[in-house]
């Protein structure tokens, strides 16, 4: 996504990031190349950093006319050429949070090209999708060029360019503008569209005089007519992309339960009472809710039970807000149990309480450990799953010092999901950012089915919550023949249970093979998501070994660089030394919420070049 490259040379030649998006699934290219012209050799670094949900699938190194190809290898094996080239005196990786570097001596007069390949699935949020390149270069470039094309079968709504995002503040611009960067080229049909931007040395230089370092940023909606969504299938495999329009919004008993620690003082407890006063305003006539703070101590707001969202309670909620005072420890498991006792019975799915129903909502805020009280992780999450019942719980880690795996597992656990919120400036419109992803429930307990038996292997179908501006996704393996598929959706609306069957016409891709591959590479990606989340949320070793066996299996058939298992750079052979890089040093690293760490490796001589498979 984004690349940081620094050069020992005198000369950089083009650098160039292109991005193939077929129906959301996306595959992003990023090469770079130098040409030492100094009489000495100089040292070059290849540096990405990946988005979080992103698996690497191909790397090179190209050296004078000859590629060296990065091997894919089960984390065991690629540790024992780690270990062996370890031996032998060459550097080994860095362990960093989502990114990938490789760092390499250029022989003087070499030119050298990098290329990185990764591949990812977009969610939609807040009824769009957001394609986000890294352009940081280190230095102006004199041939800096992106080119991204997107095929949606379905149609594309809209799309557009944001200016450039000079750093992670959302609301921040390179100088302000509402437009596309200089130099941007959009076209657009009705299923495609092209996005072009290739700034001159003078337009970098305007931004800055040390070369780009921001996001280039693309936005884009699809046409979506079918309640039932869009199906595609291609050799064997299918993808359904669910995401139903206009529908009425649900009401929803939301608990906001924030973390009022001592290691709140400051900035943070400020930045969360700015989110929390524009959330408030944002509840809706229909919505109850209450406020839950908690250190060492807990209090609630409103003792007992939720409140209906009316412009009087709004304002008192908000006058308590801007009396919070952050002070004393931490005690997670208090909070959440006391979060629980607010749940209301009505707010269930239950079919008794269907015209009343409200989706109930906890939305926990937290910057640290637990530290007092029960703080053993596995008796919180024990603690947590039995309390909250139907409610869906959002964990919001605010800054590194947060449990973020606590937090992950507490979502796993009571159908939520967890979210990362970075100590910046920014950090109110982070928060207000996620609880506009979860503001309006459309759906609860929504089961996506495939009758006749047409379908196996697939991936989630049962999901707690359809949240507007959403979309989710089953993705499988179809018998030979299939046509049609026929889908069943059951879920509750706001106010009754419903059920709709129907044949949906499935579009059988045609294409070149990076077009037509990507359904059952989507499968394999979704997958192996499903399988890093299954082996997070259990505590049985067996279950643990059996879940990892399969995860890399298909890592290594897909040629995925996972958590199970590390990409290895091969070195060229000493005899070689003279014409092409030394590899002094390779890193990729994974999030701090994966079960392992993920190591670049560097390979002795005589290595062959792998070529990695798609199928």
């Amino acid at each position: 996504e984004a690349q940081t490259f620094s050069w020992g040379s005198k000369r950089k030649t083009p650098e160039l990031e292109w991005c193939s998006v077929v129906s959301r699934y996306t595959v992003t290219t990023v090469e770079s190349s130098v040409w030492n012209q100094l009489p000495i050799t100089k040292e070059a670094a290849f540096e990405v950093d990946l988005p979080s949900s992103a698996f690497i699938s191909n790397f090179t190194i190209t050296s004078n006319g000859k590629v060296y190809m990065a091997q894919v290898k089960e984390r065991a094996a690629a540790r024992k050429i780690y270990d062996a080239a370890k031996k032998q005196g060459k550097t080994a990786g860095l362990r960093e949070i989502e990114k990938f570097r490789v760092a390499v001596s250029v022989p003087s007069g070499t030119q050298m090209l990098f290329s990185l390949t990764y591949e990812e699935l977009l969610p939609r949020r807040l009824g769009r999708y957001e394609l986000s390149l890294g352009l940081r270069p280190g230095q102006l470039v004199q041939n800096l060029t992106v080119d991204v094309s997107i095929t949606e079968r379905t149609g594309i709504s809209f799309i557009r360019v944001l200016p450039l995002k000079t750093n992670r503040l959302l609301s921040n611009t390179a100088q302000g503008d509402t437009d596309a960067p200089s130099s941007t080229h959009v076209e657009q049909q009705a299923c495609c569209a092209r996005v072009h931007y290739s700034p001159t040395l003078q337009q970098q230089n305007s931004i800055s005089s040390k070369g780009l370092n921001a996001d280039f940023i693309i936005q884009y909606d699809v046409d979506l007519r079918d309640l039932l969504g869009e199906v595609q299938v291609y050799d064997g495999y299918f993808v359904h992309y669910f995401a139903p329009r206009g529908l009425p919004v649900v009401p929803k008993d939301v608990i906001f339960v924030i973390d009022v620690s001592g290691s709140m003082i400051g900035t943070k407890i400020k930045q969360t009472k700015q989110a929390m006063s524009t959330i408030l305003e944002d509840l809706r006539e229909g919505d109850h809710f209450n406020i839950i703070t908690f250190s060492d101590k807990v209090h609630t707001w409103k003792k007992g039970r939720t409140v209906r969202a009316t412009r009087q309670n709004v304002r008192d909620a908000k006058d308590f807000v801007k009396r919070i005072i952050a002070e004393g420890w931490t005690n997670i498991n208090a909070a959440l149990l006391s979060a629980a006792q607010l749940i209301s019975p009505s707010s269930s799915s239950s079919s008794n309480h269907l015209s009343s129903r409200r989706v109930p909502l906890v939305i926990f805020l937290t910057d640290g450990e637990a530290t007092i009280g029960v703080t053993a992780g596995d008796t919180i999450l024990s603690n947590a799953k039995k309390a909250l019942g139907s409610a869906s719980l959002f964990g919001l880690a605010f800054g590194d010092d947060a449990d973020f795996l606590l937090l992950k597992r507490l979502a796993l656990d009571n159908r939520g999901v967890a979210r990362m919120v970075y100590e910046d400036t920014d950090a109110a419109l982070q928060l207000k950012g996620f609880y506009d992803e979860v503001a309006s429930p459309l759906l609860s307990d929504i089961q996506l089915s495939y009758l006749d038996d047409q379908a196996f292997d697939i991936t989630r179908s049962l999901f707690p919550n359809y949240f507007q501006g959403s979309e989710l996704v089953v993705t499988g393996k179809v018998k030979p023949g299939v046509k049609d598929l026929k889908v069943s959706m059951s879920a509750i609306d706001s106010k009754k249970e419903v059920k709709f069957e129907n044949d949906v016409l499935a579009s059988h891709i045609k294409g070149n093979g990076r077009i037509s591959s990507f359904v059952h590479r989507l499968w394999a990606y979704f997958t192996i998501k499903e399988l890093l989340l299954a082996k997070l949320n259990t505590t049985d070793p067996a279950t643990q070994r059996l879940l990892a066996d399969k995860a890399t299996n298909l890592s290594l058939k897909y040629n995925f660089v996972t958590p199970f298992t590390s990409l290895v750079v091969v070195k060229p052979d000493a005899a070689e030394a003279a014409q092409t890089p030394t590899t002094t040093a390779a890193t990729i690293t994974t999030t701090a919420t994966t079960t392992a760490t993920t190591k670049i490796s560097v390979a002795g001589a005589g290595k062959k070049p792998f070529q990695p498979g798609g199928s």
